[in-house]
């Protein structure tokens, strides 16, 4: 059984040769240790947009600078109605992603700018890329789209932050559920895209942590559109995820109740607060396609191979179960860690 069929019967609750192990396709930089992490069953995930993004009006321009020996970014979304701006920060380790310095909406005029740019984007499909990608990425991997986080992840970790989104959700109501409805509407067209695009899987990039989501948002906010997303996928044969990286033990019960098909990056204790024998347990019907713990890739191998093992034992079954890393660690560290996995779960054929 190749990788790309073993990652799919594993997801679908059919029985693969092995528990699959996957990565990001960016964490392990090419080269001697990634091709043969890849021939010792490694697979590649590649998760791009089912959509581009034009606008009609918008003019968004982009400058770097310094300060304090340290690089920034800035963005800034220019409409008719006004302009915003966030600043960025590269992360500097290891070059994957940045950290939001500032964020767009700062005041409650940026509403109605952040408003003018949803209304304004015109959606194309990025379904050429994505038969490319399928094509590259073969039997060694496994290529899916991610669609953009729900509307309040995305105002939460893109648009506001944790402390403007916290005084605007119980002091602006009205401007928050306006933008939130806003961008539900246009998610509309990204959801047609994403089902029409040529993966088997579709994921929502949330990043759901019952710490700053609640009951009451997951509830209101979050499973109604992931019922919505998923009664259209009835008959497609196409399966619905979920990023649920953090912790998630007072959602318990919240996402027992709630249609999806996959939790994606479920991350075991001591990091998560949910371990995988439970999880198990209490989410049934769901996949899961688990974050091996983070902070376990520096330890000794002994370390590394006891952590498995464990994860194995408790998932009971390779039905509907997985293995990938969804975070960054150090690439050395990263590249050894992954022998080790990659080896007992061969264990276990």
């Amino acid at each position: 059984m190749n990788i790309h069929d073993r990652i799919l019967a594993a997801l679908n609750w059919q029985e693969p040769d092995q528990i699959p192990l996957t990565t990001y396709n960016w964490f392990i930089p090419r080269g001697e240790k990634e091709r043969l992490l890849r021939e010792s069953g490694v697979g590649i995930v590649l998760r791009p947009a089912a959509h581009k993004v034009v606008h009609r009006q918008v003019e968004i321009t982009t400058r770097e600078f310094w300060k304090d020996g340290r690089k920034f970014v800035r963005k800034t979304l220019h409409t008719p109605v006004g302009e915003v701006y966030k600043t960025l920060e590269p992360e500097s380790a290891y070059d994957t992603s940045s950290w939001i310095k500032e964020y767009y909406i700062k005041k409650p005029d940026d509403y109605k700018v952040m408003e003018f740019v949803y209304k304004d984007a015109i959606y194309q499909d990025n379904h050429d890329y994505i038969r490319e990608a399928v094509r590259q990425i073969g039997a060694d991997g496994l290529v899916y789209v991610r669609i953009a986080k729900v509307p309040i992840q995305e105002m939460l970790y893109q648009l506001m932050g944790f402390e403007r989104f916290s005084i605007d959700y119980h002091e602006r109501r009205d401007l928050f559920d306006s933008l939130h409805n806003c961008m539900l509407e246009r998610y509309e067209e990204l959801f047609e895209l994403a089902i029409d695009a040529p993966v088997e899987i579709l994921l929502f990039g949330d990043n759901i942590t019952s710490d700053v989501v609640g009951n009451e948002r997951f509830r209101n906010y979050c499973m109604p559109i992931y019922q919505r997303l998923h009664h259209r996928l009835s008959g497609t044969g196409k399966k619905l995820a979920v990023h649920m990286d953090g912790r998630l033990a007072s959602l318990k019960q919240a996402i027992s109740e709630a249609s999806f098909d996959i939790i994606e990056a479920l991350t075991p204790p001591p990091m998560g607060d949910v371990s995988i024998k439970e999880a198990r347990k209490i989410w049934a019907d769901k996949a899961l396609w688990i974050n091996f713990t983070s902070s376990v890739h520096i330890e000794p191998p002994q370390a590394i191979e006891a952590h498995t093992r464990q994860l194995v034992e408790e998932a009971g079954s390779k039905k509907g179960f997985a293995i990938g890393i969804t975070e960054d660690a150090p690439v050395e560290a990263l590249e050894r860690s992954l022998e080790v996995i990659s080896r007992v779960l061969q264990d276990y054929r």
